[in-house]
């Protein structure tokens, strides 16, 4: 019976598509970085490692490779959706890349539902591969992607 309890109360908590865990180990295939237009934020942290990786002062990065947008600062993109630093089918900030590229494929909008994800893991070669992230390492990661993306609330 507690077993048959604990399996209930897991599928409530975890959508279904991550609630067995997933492993995942990035391919670098850049579909993640091109097509359609998206929404990389950076924060201050991650704008003064991309800049200090590509030798150029923090002002001069943000003015030519950021934008802000209602009050969000965002990478900037090619005219064709692909991310400015999508190279030669590469990433050029690779090592310091932020924390939104880092945890693709665990974004809300892929583990949301049954759908979402069935379509990311066609897109996604490294689904599947590499490190094991439990149920509740991907929730973790979710909910920081939220909270982030949220604005802070007004007292």
């Amino acid at each position: 019976m507690k077993e048959r309890m604990d399996k209930v109360l897991h599928s409530a908590l975890y959508p279904s598509p991550i609630s067995q865990g997933v492993k995942f180990q990035c391919t670098d295939c850049g579909f993640c970085c091109s097509g359609a237009p998206g929404k990389v934020r950076v924060s201050e942290t991650e704008i003064a490692k991309i800049s200090k990786f590509r030798n150029m002062p923090v002002k001069e990065f943000r003015a030519s490779e950021t934008r802000m947008i209602q009050g969000e600062v965002l990478l900037r993109e090619k005219p064709n959706g692909d991310c400015t630093f999508f190279v030669n089918n590469r990433c050029q900030i690779h090592p310091v890349k932020p924390r939104q590229c880092r945890t693709y494929p665990f974004w809300f909008s892929n583990v949301r539902s049954e759908a979402a994800w069935a379509k990311t893991c066609k897109e996604c070669p490294g689904i599947g591969e590499g490190e094991y992230f439990s149920a509740d390492q991907i929730i973790g990661i979710v909910q920081e992607e939220l909270d982030r993306a949220s604005p802070e609330p007004v007292d």
